[in-house]
């Protein structure tokens, strides 16, 4: 679910203080860009200015996980237990039934464990099982979940391990994975284009499922967070320089004026050519509503923010003022 280079991460919900376990890394990120692919199998821990490395996420890529990616507050107690957000599909945790928006009762026969608690009984160096107790919506319910090599759930989402373990798009170069695992920071939020998580402020608009960073040295508008949605299926990339967009430069424009050029009021269709590493490359691709691109990423906005979708309306309160 969440999310690669669009270094898998910047995975965007802005949500300051939460974990989601993907039960297999761990990153800090303020606004948790799910950019990439619906993280399966980790832990991450949204933290802002997370520049790429939370879209690209460290990978764990040989340890062994379920499947299931789990989030909620840390140091939160019992009043806020951990939440399955998404279940990675022909995994164990997906095999044994496991649902999203299942809570998170026990591992191994560990109870009252918050996010931070979950992360090491999650994940393991060897194919193990655990007994694991959930409830869902026909009450508690126990399962023996098996594992498997987080690098397998990876390579069907298209996506491989690049420097300093961080997860990027099958198809990035040794170059573009270089240049982006540079990125140590962000622009602020008032040089972003679609910040509330990647998506703009008006859930109705039709756009690409990106948000876009803009620079003031050098001169330039860059894919930042980007979703699972028109452009991210089309092949752009997090860190892909904007050249063009139906044949206009970004170049010198204001916020207000690319978030006009970059979204439309009714379904259009969108030409982008950007810049990866010197070479200069061409999508076509429809605009979708920004509504529609939350509801395949299984976010909602709640308080102004863009959070999991699959949170139970008794624990929305866990997520308030974060």
């Amino acid at each position: 679910m969440y999310t690669l280079a669009s270094k898998i991460s910047k995975d965007s919900l802005e949500i300051a203080i939460w974990l989601r376990v993907l039960d297999d890394f761990k990153v800090r990120v303020q606004f948790a860009r799910n950019s990439f692919i619906g993280l399966v199998a980790f832990l991450t821990i949204w933290n802002l200015q997370s520049t790429q490395k939370a879209l690209a996420q460290t990978s764990n890529w040989d340890q062994y996980v379920t499947g299931m990616t789990v989030i909620g507050r840390p140091n939160a107690g019992t009043s806020c237990p951990p939440i399955v957000w998404t279940v990675a599909p022909d995994t164990p945790a997906a095999k044994v039934g496991i649902k999203p928006g299942d809570v998170l009762l026990s591992i191994d026969g560990h109870r009252d464990i918050d996010i931070r608690q979950a992360l090491p009984l999650l994940r393991t160096t060897e194919a193990k099982s655990s007994a694991v107790e959930l409830e869902g919506e026909k009450g508690p319910y126990s399962v023996e979940v098996g594992r498997i090599k987080a690098s397998e759930i990876y390579v069907k989402q298209g996506l491989k391990e690049g420097p300093d373990g961080l997860l990027f798009p099958s198809d990035a170069s040794d170059q573009e994975m270089q240049r982006v695992s540079k990125i140590q920071s962000e622009p602020p939020r008032d040089k972003k284009v679609f910040n509330v998580g990647h998506y703009p402020d008006d859930m109705d608009l039709y756009y690409p499922g990106f948000e876009l960073f803009v620079w003031d040295a050098p001169n330039s508008v860059m894919v930042g967070g980007i979703e699972v949605g028109p452009a991210k299926k089309a092949g752009i990339h997090y860190g892909d320089s904007v050249v063009s967009v139906n044949g206009v430069s970004p170049g010198g424009k204001s916020i207000a004026e690319l978030e006009k050029l970059f979204s439309s009021r009714s379904p259009s269709n969108m030409k982008l050519v950007v810049d990866r590493d010197g070479v200069l490359k061409t999508f076509g691709f429809p605009l979708e509503k920004a509504a529609d691109i939350a509801a395949e990423n299984q976010k909602r906005r709640y308080e102004g923010k863009m959070i999991p979708a699959v949170i139970p309306e008794k624990y929305l309160r866990c997520w308030k003022g974060q």
